[in-house]
């Protein structure tokens, strides 16, 4: 909120009312029709349309309804050289202003010769080209003709406002714990796991640990745990990442694995969201100034407006990996025409012309201590070609392994998306026997709209019995167990051994085969299968994975229905489930509903297990709640309530649940801090990278659009999960603000950078509001005078009165009426020592 003149008097209501009014001759004001030809300002300006006076303003700056960023401009009265603008006054646009604003500067050689810093007459320079100020959003519009633009891909940001943040210290936490009574005694179990870092300029530091403790009546353990450390900063040039330290290698081409060592790689979210994801490039033809919109499933997911002739859409986001895509043209005298692209996706496939890279060396690393750690380098591409072909391949070379792999994957459009690849290994496992091997590969990703079936991803790999991966060939024995911690239920029951973490290096992998199938119903819901089938050299033990489910919503009712199957290899018994699910809401959905849930679930054991619960959210959904009762046929009736809590500091959780065998208390608390140069701002967990709000002076006012979050007593916010390399608008909402407090900027912009911890700096004016009449040579200040006090001001209504904000106990005003020497001046004017506490002062200053 600023500091604003308000015109209190009857007379002076009318007038501004006649001067926003739009007038199509120049308007003239006669001076003594309003109080007396001494008491009115020179209202040349008004006269002339302009619905602020000249001077520099801070704005919106917006390019073909892009917007562009934050800018303080000057602003004259528009002159007849130009094209009209409503709001009648005219920008001083520099030439970086234009360049930052996408202009094809090279194409304009008048724009080249002008010094740093010379206003540009733009209507004059780029035919076409025109400006608009609205001035009720302080927005100014420049619409400039495509043809004067550099292309460049929908949400792209330059990289001159990428933010690299704060220096800053940052810890996140989260806990969760227990404390159980069963038939086997009492047990507790506590587990944190902390993020802490450093980001210094653009560097980021970071650190993963846990701590656990567990116990009962017989033996306690408490552990301290290592996970991983690394530091990593962007590369802008080369739009990439380096890491030192602990990391993961991509799974694209070779299998992942962990690694301690350093990685220079292509980052993704480096480029505009529009273009991070294959999407295929379109091409047509306009006969005249179309529009153009893509729709992939009925949704509209890109449109923009093309010149007469050929057009390229090569910044294409689509919303989902498949899907064909409707193009329409609308010409210019409403003549639609429609083509469609077949589209479909899978992950090896890249964008014409990106190349995606990432080359790491160092040693292999794993949690479990019956590893070896060999040392590796390995490097992998992704290249994308015209016709919407792409190859890949790799390298990994490491001591008692080395492989390579080359593929290649292509769009085959109506026929859907295809990829093949394979790898060649040599290898030498624990017991030093030496082998030699390939894996092939495919991959077969298709959406048929016409009988709303989706092939999501198709996969087969075929190994022949001497291929390995490098985390096979780091095991330092042939079979056994990755992880051998016994765990229990919360009854202190020991429960079955995982199989999925016991390997045998005897029985090589063969065959695997993998399918997601989607189905669409129509007003049926749909239907979904997901499985994989894995067979073995030399065993007949299959690993077998299956879920099938149905899903629908009827009226208010929605209910699913599934079925799964699970057996790996060496495992004795397959795992059998059924679930039904039953979800409808009472009450107005729009408002805090209260969900009624039932769900029947069967196990490979018979034991079939009942449970119906209600769930609710309040306080604007930062408060959530559960409670639910169950009936099985092992442990009887069973019940559970929960409460989970976020705030503006974290989030809290509890829980209670008991059944014939045991009773559960259950707790938990998330949270983070960030330590800066202000201080100490406690919020929610930051995550990768976040905004650090800075409206010192408003304190408890809420961000707006984040649920539970406001700024602390110095007016600090800590804002989680902001999106890297993209625009983040980061709102207070001024309803929360206190009766002394205004806000210049509700509204801020930030671009950050990987893992950064941005300031958004809000502008804050704390003080009293006053209602000054004010006084020169004994005679009120006339209609329409300009005040300035401090960074904002006002105008003077009729009698000399103007509204400020924001004005501390001993302030001072400047005031101007005209270009003479005698029609402006100052004063200084001290307010009672209540000011704040008063809604409004009202008092006389007389103006020298």
């Amino acid at each position: 909120m600023k500091k604003r003149g308000l015109m209190l008097k009857p007379v002076a209501i009318c007038v501004m009312a006649i001067l926003s009014g739009k007038a199509s001759a120049m308007l003239h004001f006669e001076p003594s029709m309003i109080t007396g030809e001494y008491s009115v300002a020179s209202l040349a300006a008004f006269e002339q349309g302009a619905a602020l006076s000249p001077g520099r303003y801070p704005v919106e700056l917006y390019v073909d309804g892009n917007r562009i960023g934050r800018r303080t401009l000057a602003f004259s009265l528009a002159t007849s050289s130009y094209a009209h603008d409503p709001s009648g006054l005219h920008p001083c646009l520099t030439g970086d202003d234009l360049a930052n604003s996408g202009i094809k500067m090279t194409a304009f050689p008048a724009l080249m010769q002008v010094k740093p810093g010379t206003c540009l007459p733009l209507e004059k320079i780029i035919p076409g080209a025109f400006t608009r100020f609205d001035t009720d959003n302080m927005r100014l519009n420049i619409s400039i003709p495509q043809a004067a633009l550099i292309h460049r891909p929908k949400g792209w940001v330059p990289p001159a406002r990428w933010d690299e943040g704060i220096n800053a210290v940052l810890l996140d936490w989260q806990l969760s714990g227990s404390q159980s009574r069963g038939e086997y005694g009492n047990s507790h179990s506590e587990y944190l796991y902390l993020t802490s870092g450093l980001n210094l300029g653009a560097w980021r530091l970071r650190d993963n640990s846990t701590w656990s403790s567990d116990g009962n009546a017989y033996q306690s353990q408490r552990q301290w745990r290592h996970i991983n450390t690394w530091a990593e900063r962007d590369i802008i040039p080369w739009r990439s990442e380096l890491l030192l330290g602990d990391g993961t290698t991509s799974d694209t081409v070779f299998d992942a694995f962990s690694y301690r060592g350093v990685q220079l790689a292509t980052s993704d979210s480096m480029y505009p969201e529009s273009v991070r994801s294959y999407a295929p490039v379109i091409r047509g033809v306009a006969n005249s100034n179309a529009r153009v919109s893509v729709l992939q499933n009925g949704n509209v997911i890109y449109q923009t407006f093309v010149a007469p002739g050929a057009f390229v859409i090569d910044d294409l986001n689509t919303v989902s990996s498949a899907g064909d895509l409707t193009v329409q043209v609308r010409e210019a005298d409403g003549t639609l025409r429609v083509f469609t692209v077949p589209y479909s996706s899978i992950p090896v496939l890249q964008r014409q012309g990106h190349l995606r890279y990432a080359l790491t060396a160092g040693h292999y690393r794993s949690a479990g201590e019956d590893t070896a750690d060999p040392p590796f380098l390995q490097g992998v591409v992704q290249w994308g070609l015209p016709h919407d072909v792409t190859v890949y391949g790799g390298l990994l070379q490491a001591v008692r392994y080395h492989s390579a792999a080359l593929g290649a994957g292509i769009n085959l459009g109506i026929w859907g998306a295809l990829s093949a690849d394979v790898t060649q290994a040599d290898s030498v496992l624990p017991d030093n026997s030496r082998h030699q091997g390939q894996s092939v590969r495919f991959l077969y990703a298709r959406s048929l709209l016409t009988t709303g079936t989706t092939f999501q991803l198709a996969g087969y790999r075929y190994s022949t019995q001497g291929f390995h991966t490098l985390s096979e060939t780091a095991e330092r024995a042939m079979s056994g167990w990755n992880n051998t911690d016994v765990e229990v239920d919360a009854a202190g029951r020991q429960l079955a051994p995982d199989w999925h973490n016991y390997y045998s290096l005897y029985n090589s992998r063969r065959q695997q085969v993998t399918v997601n199938l989607s189905q669409s119903l129509g007003s049926f819901g749909s239907a979904y299968v997901s499985g994989s089938h894995q067979t073995y050299w030399q065993s007949d033990a299959t690993t077998d994975d299956v879920q099938i489910g149905l899903s629908s919503t009827f009226h208010s009712v929605s209910w699913s229905l599934s079925w799964g199957y699970s057996r790996v290899s060496g495992q004795p018994d397959a795992d059998r489930t059924l679930y039904l699910g039953l979800s409808m809401p009472l009450g107005n959905p729009a408002s805090n509903p209260v969900y009624v849930t039932t769900s029947l679930n069967r196990d490979s054991n018979g034991n079939s297990t009942l449970q119906t619960g209600v769930s609710g959210s309040a306080d604007n959904n930062q408060l959530s709640w559960s409670v639910a009762q169950g009936y099985d046929r092992r442990d009887g009736g069973s019940g559970d309530t929960s409460l989970d809590y976020s705030g503006s500091y974290g989030s809290l959780s509890a829980g209670y649940g008991y059944s014939r065998h045991y009773r559960q208390l259950r707790y938990g608390a998330s949270g983070g801090v960030v330590v800066h140069r202000g201080g100490a701002t406690f919020g929610q967990q930051p995550g990768d990278t976040s905004v650090l709000v800075d409206a010192a002076g408003a304190a408890d006012v809420s961000v707006a659009d984040m649920q539970g979050i406001h700024t602390d007593s110095r007016g600090y916010a800590l804002v989680p999960y902001a999106s890297q390399y993209q625009q983040n608008e980061v709102a207070l909402d001024v309803s929360t603000l206190n009766n002394h407090t205004d806000i210049d900027n509700p509204v801020v912009s930030v671009v950050p950078t990987q893992g950064a911890i941005v300031r958004a700096r809000f502008r804050v004016h704390s003080g009293a509001h006053a209602l000054l009449t004010l006084l020169h040579n004994g005679q009120p200040l006339p209609f329409g005078t300009a005040v300035t006090s401090g960074s904002d001001g006002g105008l003077v209504g009729d009698g000399g009165q103007v509204y400020l904000t924001g004005l501390s106990s001993q302030d001072s005003l400047q005031a101007k009426w005209g270009t003479g020497a005698g029609q402006q001046c100052r004063a200084r004017f001290s307010l009672p020592a209540d000011a704040n506490k008063l809604p409004l002062v009202q008092q006389q200053v007389n103006c020298q």
